[in-house]
């Protein structure tokens, strides 16, 4: 994905400067070198557009970050639920683990789908909702067993804020207007080197640089930008390693 993004920019570039340096000499080299005009110019509109990528890398950074933060607190939040659900008498107890162990291998899947499956994390649980129906239908007869309700379904609030946090997460993203204006802009500043009056090998020098460095920071927001399902992934090792413990446990 990066070698696409930083080669599309590259043949696009070397491809304006080739076809389209004829007619920059003929019409804006015409009497006298415009270099200096459009050197200033290059100057202001690359200053502009590359504050536009900036903020939105750092953003798509920022969001990345978050997300991978409330993974591993999902993981957290299993792992201390586990220890909560064993105040449940049985079969009680045996249900609830059971559910939640269904509930882990599907967080697992949503933030790390597997390569043959079509996952989508905005899809709903069935083992939260068994957690939630068993927890709710469940009459403590003795104090303690009303400590450990009352804690295990604050818990289970938790998971279900965490769980709606990663669903807006999932449906977030740069929206299609900006990646309209990344395009554009792209495009009219490469279209701006390809003016410059100069030899021709130094051209293609100077283009390909500048086209393979914004299709770097391009390639880097889009792979930012769905945490999910894009090029780069959140990690799926807390929950797994939650999981684990479970499994382990009688």
């Amino acid at each position: 994905m990066a070698a696409l993004f930083c080669l599309g920019g590259l043949a696009t570039a070397w491809l304006g400067v080739v076809l389209f340096r004829g007619i920059a000499h003929e019409w804006v080299h015409g009497r006298r070198s415009a270099n200096e005009m459009i050197g200033l110019t290059l100057t202001a509109f690359s200053t502009l557009y590359g504050i536009l990528l900036g903020l939105l890398a750092v953003e798509a950074y920022q969001d990345f970050s978050a997300v991978k933060d409330v993974v591993s607190k999902e993981a957290q939040t299993i792992a201390t639920l586990s220890y909560d659900l064993r105040g449940f008498p049985q079969p009680v107890r045996e249900d609830l683990q059971k559910a939640l162990r269904d509930y882990a291998r599907e967080a697992i899947e949503a933030v790390h789908p597997p390569p043959d499956v079509s996952q989508n994390p905005q899809s709903d649980s069935p083992a939260l909702n068994a957690l939630f129906s068993e927890i709710m239908s469940f009459q403590a007869k003795r104090k303690t067993e009303e400590v450990v309700h009352t804690e295990a379904f604050s818990r289970l609030n938790t998971l279900m804020e965490q769980r709606r946090y990663l669903i807006a997460a999932g449906e977030g993203g740069v929206p299609g207007e900006l990646w309209n204006v990344i395009c554009v802009g792209g495009l009219l500043l490469l279209g701006l080197v390809c003016m410059f009056d100069m030899e021709l090998h130094v051209h293609l020098i100077l283009s390909g640089a500048l086209a393979v460095f914004l299709g770097s920071a391009v390639f880097l927001i889009a792979a930012l930008d769905n945490p999910f399902n894009g090029g780069l992934t959140v990690s799926s090792a807390p929950i797994e390693s939650a999981l684990a413990t479970l499994s382990k446990e009688p």
